[in-house]
């Protein structure tokens, strides 16, 4: 049992040493339709803890709309807005 504690206790030292990465995200998506439209939204939120940069919060909004007219055409656009804290 002491064995496996050293061994956990050195792996744990040897990754705080070479540097420690890890991410967590979120992700909510919403999806509307009707006559002549759709619209799809994505929000997504990351929180990144590095050993040498700490704690960075990303949270994205993604808006695709698309729009029919009467004769068959198809307009719209993608939007997509990020922040960084």
């Amino acid at each position: 049992m002491a064995k496996i504690l050293m061994t956990l206790a050195g792996a744990v030292l040897a990754a705080g040493l070479c540097g420690c990465v890890g991410m967590a995200g979120i992700s909510t998506w919403e999806y509307q339709s009707g006559p002549g439209y759709e619209i799809e939204r994505v929000d997504e939120s990351r929180i990144q803890a590095d050993s040498s940069q700490g704690l960075t919060h990303e949270a994205c909004t993604s808006v695709s709309r698309r729009l029919a007219g009467a004769s068959g055409q198809i307009s719209g656009g993608d939007l997509t807005d990020c922040r960084s804290h």
